[in-house]
């Protein structure tokens, strides 16, 4: 009988496991998500965030894609940071990057989509691009997209 109550006290003091929160995937896997959805990527640019005066290039990939049998590419610059804390951080200098971006093509609208630890945007996005990313970086491991577009 004492052997059981020990064995019940050493059971109960170790608490309930809980797994750890699964890790965000890497670029090369939201490509893959990317692909896996009919994307072909024509193009792919690591270092590029699509505004020159920024320093977010070591976050940054751009890529052009097309859906499907469309012959038409668009443009998607991605970016990825490792810390919760970066990303926070970074929000304001990615919206100067989207800014600049859109300042140096002032008659394209520029799409954005935030899906921490991931922000993307590019310009002329259809619904249908949108849908294809903001589901490849869920599938990735991406949080809920907030999307915006501005002119």
């Amino acid at each position: 009988m004492a052997m059981l109550t020990m064995a019940a006290a050493i059971f109960t003091g170790c608490g309930v496991f809980t797994a750890p929160a699964p890790t965000p995937a890497e670029m090369d896997d939201v490509i893959a998500q990317l692909v896996l959805r009919g994307a072909t990527i024509h193009r792919l640019v690591s270092g590029d965030a699509g505004c020159p005066s920024s320093s977010l290039h070591d976050n940054a990939v751009h890529m052009e894609i097309a859906l499907g049998s469309q012959s038409a590419t668009h443009e998607i610059y991605l970016l990825r940071w490792r810390r919760p804390s970066d990303y926070d951080a970074a929000a304001q200098a990615f919206a100067d990057c989207v800014a600049e971006y859109g300042s140096l093509n002032p008659a394209q609208t520029v799409t954005e989509v935030d899906s921490n630890p991931w922000r993307a945007y590019g310009p002329g996005w259809t619904p249908q691009v949108q849908q294809t990313l903001v589901e490849a970086l869920h599938a990735a491991g991406g949080a809920d997209s907030v999307a915006s577009m501005a002119p």
